[in-house]
């Protein structure tokens, strides 16, 4: 409605205005016959036959006409054509022209030509003395390699500029951009769009709400419910602003972002303040930061930033990253998540490697060491290898009620724990492990924390991303 309303106030205060403009007489020029009837109108000439006339130096001709003397008005028929200079033309089927207005209102097959715009439609209205048009049905514009319509417009033909209204679609060779409002400035190709703005190219298919497009240039902006999707690799991406540039190959997006990466049989789910996205010939690259989350079916994690580069199938977690792999809590200064046709293949996990699972408030499994592997199994963690300086403190359960029972504390340089149903199955110890079994009434849980020790708010990380996900579902 608010659209609409424009488009008519516009044309309300362009006709208002015109009244007072300097009024001229129409000129005829030629006409094969002249004549009226009085009994019809007083007022009223008949023009008959290679008709023209001239009117502040345009010109009109037409197969035959009406022409009113005292309302300096025309009404033609049949094969019209204005023209002034011989950068602008009109030509139709019918057509009323307002000379003490500057107004050509046409109809039926209206072809509309400004320098190399060219409006085919079944009306238009322009005026002259403002050099706008006005049309109300729907207009199909080309111009060199790019195609523009749209159901409702107006036309300044002093900045070569488009104010679209509904089902607005504009074709280029490279991308398809369409809204329900669109601004477009012909000589630049740069639009500004609003409400339910689309963007295809054979790369990417953009929604938003708002924003711009520079087509010459290869750049764009998007603010409200964004959505852009990857057509070879099919990941989407939300944020509330995006920039795109490069020629859409690049984007920079913040505000809540949510990435969703499809991986065979699963997906993962990306959220952080700023994302990152660089296309390139073989691969793309991924950077996110700060404040990174993310999930898939078996794994949790978060870290300070990210990047992914997938033709090498890396992800890389920086700065203070911990990741939750079913039960166990995972730490290290860097990971790097290795995938494998798009499935978790391992994690490596560089430098003050942790490992902590939760046995009740106060008590924890805990494994630490200077590096470690962890390998999985159709996306389930299968086993994890430590790798130097490996320290254990592991609750032993009674078989009968796995209540603990005590406390066995090893150091041994190398192990491997075996994981079977997502819990620990055994620990196999290399290189003389040095162990000691502790009674559970003999200790205080306090007094078994490994250096490094340090428990995550999981559900935190969890309902972050999952509000991220029940937000952008309702798009």
């Amino acid at each position: 409605m608010n659209r609409l309303f424009t488009y008519y106030v516009c044309i309300f205060f362009t006709l208002l205005t015109a009244v007072v403009q300097s009024q001229t007489q129409i000129e005829i020029i030629n006409a094969d016959e002249i004549s009226f009837n009085k009994k019809i109108s007083e007022d009223r000439q008949v023009l008959t036959g290679n008709v023209k006339t001239k009117h502040n130096n345009r010109f009109l001709i037409c197969d035959s006409a009406y022409y009113y003397t005292k309302d300096n008005k025309i009404e033609a028929f049949s094969n019209i054509h204005i023209w002034q200079g011989d950068t602008l033309s009109l030509k139709g089927d019918y057509l009323i022209y307002h000379g003490d207005h500057q107004l050509a209102e046409i109809q039926k097959n209206v072809h509309f030509k400004h320098n190399e715009m060219n409006l085919v439609s079944e009306q238009l209205k322009y005026n002259f003395e403002h050099e706008k048009g006005f049309f109300d049905e729907k207009a199909l514009i080309t111009e060199n390699q790019k195609s523009l319509s749209s159901n409702k417009g107006i036309y300044y033909a002093t900045t070569e500029k488009f104010d679209f209204y509904t089902d607005v679609i504009v074709e280029s060779t490279e991308e398809i951009l369409s809204a329900d409002t669109l601004h477009y400035w012909l000589n630049s190709e740069y639009a500004e769009f609003k409400s339910n703005g689309t963007l295809e190219n054979s790369d990417i298919h953009v929604k938003a709400n708002k924003g711009w497009v520079n087509q010459k240039d290869g750049k764009a902006f998007l603010s409200e419910k964004i959505q852009i999707t990857d057509l070879e690799n099919d990941y989407v991406l939300h944020a509330d602003s995006c920039y795109l540039f490069n020629e859409m190959t690049h984007s920079i997006s913040y505000g809540n972002t949510l990435l969703t990466l499809p991986l065979n049989e699963d997906t993962l789910y990306l959220t952080a303040d700023t994302l990152i996205h660089q296309q390139k010939s073989e691969s793309n690259l991924l950077k996110a930061y700060p404040n990174v989350s993310f999930k898939s079916s078996d794994l949790l994690g978060h870290c300070d930033s990210l990047s992914f580069i997938t033709n090498d199938e890396d992800i890389f977690l920086n700065k203070t990253p911990v990741i939750w792999l079913d039960e166990f809590q995972v730490t290290a200064d860097t990971i790097s998540i290795v995938l494998n046709e798009d499935r978790i293949k391992m994690a490596l996990l560089n430098k003050n490697s942790f490992i902590t699972s939760k046995i009740d408030s106060s008590a924890f499994n805990q494994i630490s060491g200077e590096n470690m592997k962890a390998y999985f199994n159709k996306n389930e963690l299968s086993n994890i290898k430590v790798e130097g300086n490996g320290e254990s403190i592991y609750y032993v359960e009674d078989e009968k009620d796995n209540k603990p029972i005590g406390v066995n504390k090893i150091i041994c340089s190398n192990m491997n724990i075996i994981v079977n149903n997502r819990t620990i199955g055994s620990i196999n110890f290399y290189e003389k492990p040095d162990a000691t079994l502790h009674p559970i009434d003999q200790i205080t849980p306090e007094e078994f924390l490994l250096k490094g020790f340090k428990w995550r708010n999981k559900h935190e990380i969890m309902n972050k991303i999952e509000s991220k996900i029940q937000r952008y579902n309702t798009f």
